[in-house]
C-alpha cells in the first residue's frame, strides 16, 4: 500500500471551538500523500462552531451534531460514520504537520497496530503574558499518546471497541484495553502534532476529574470479565 492510495477518515470532535476548529480542519485537509475525509462532530456547542464550519468548508467536510456532552461520545459518533480503511482523530484545538499521516502510513507497513508521534506544545495566540506564565509549556517534545496523535486501521479500532463514555480519561482507559488485548504500538519520534495550550483545556476543569475513576473502573471491569471468560475457557478444555 502506498501513501497516495490510502484512504483516511479524520474525526474532529469540537465543543465551543469556533476560535480554533478551522485551524485544525485546515491542518487535516493539508495532509500530503493520502486521501482525506474529514468528519467534524459538533459536541453540544453553544457558540457558532457549526455555522463557522459550514460556511467555510461546505461539502469539503461532513458536519454532524451530537447533543450529549462528551469528547468520547463525539469521537465514537464520528468513528461510526467513517468508511475509510484508516482512522485518525484530531482534537479541535490541536494541529497536524502536513506529513503526519503519510509518515504514519509508511510506519504502519512495518506491522504496528496503533501508531503515535511526538508532540510539541505551544501557547494559543490569545493568551496574555500572565496566562502564558501560568500555563507552563513542556520544554521539550515528547511522545504524545493522545487521540490527536493516534493512527490505526478502522477495523483495529472496531476490534478494541468504542471509547468509554466518561467525562475525561477515556483515552487512557481505551489504550489500556487495547494493550490488554495484545495490540502493538509504535511511536514515531518526530514532532508531527502541535498541542495548543489555552485557558480551556479539558484537563484544567476540576468538574471533569471524576471521569478518571470512572474510566479506571471501565477498564478494570473489562479486564475482570476477560479474565473470567478465559478461566471458563481453560476449565472447559480440561
Amino acid at each position: 500500500m502506498s501513501g497516495e492510495s490510502a484512504q483516511v477518515c479524520v474525526v474532529i470532535p469540537v465543543h465551543n471551538g469556533e476560535q480554533f476548529v478551522c485551524n485544525a480542519i485546515d491542518s487535516a485537509l493539508a495532509q500530503q500523500g493520502c486521501s482525506i475525509d474529514v468528519i467534524v462532530v459538533d459536541n453540544n456547542s453553544a457558540d457558532l462552531t457549526s455555522e463557522v464550519v459550514a460556511e467555510r468548508y461546505g461539502s469539503l467536510v461532513k458536519l454532524v451534531k451530537e447533543s450529549r456532552p462528551s469528547a468520547a461520545i463525539a469521537r465514537n459518533v464520528g468513528a461510526r460514520l467513517a468508511d475509510s480503511e484508516w482512522l485518525a482523530f484530531l482534537d479541535a484545538d490541536d494541529l497536524w504537520m502536513p506529513e503526519k499521516l503519510v509518515k504514519q502510513i509508511r510506519m504502519a507497513q512495518q506491522g504496528a497496530d496503533i501508531l503515535f508521534t511526538f508532540g510539541e506544545e505551544f501557547h494559543s495566540e490569545e493568551l496574555d503574558a500572565d496566562q502564558r506564565a501560568r500555563f507552563v509549556l513542556r520544554p521539550q517534545p515528547y511522545a504524545l499518546l493522545t487521540p490527536s496523535s493516534m493512527f490505526l486501521k478502522r477495523e483495529t479500532f472496531q476490534s478494541v471497541g468504542e471509547f468509554p463514555e466518561v467525562p475525561i480519561g477515556e483515552f487512557i482507559a481505551w489504550q489500556g484495553w487495547a494493550r490488554e488485548l495484545g495490540l502493538s504500538e509504535y511511536v514515531l519520534s518526530e514532532v508531527l502534532v502541535k498541542r495548543r495550550i489555552h485557558a480551556h483545556n479539558m484537563t484544567r476543569s476540576v468538574s471533569n476529574l471524576a471521569g478518571y475513576p470512572m474510566a479506571a473502573k471501565w477498564l478494570l471491569d473489562k479486564c475482570r470479565l476477560r479474565a473470567s471468560e478465559l478461566a471458563q475457557t481453560v476449565e472447559q478444555c480440561q
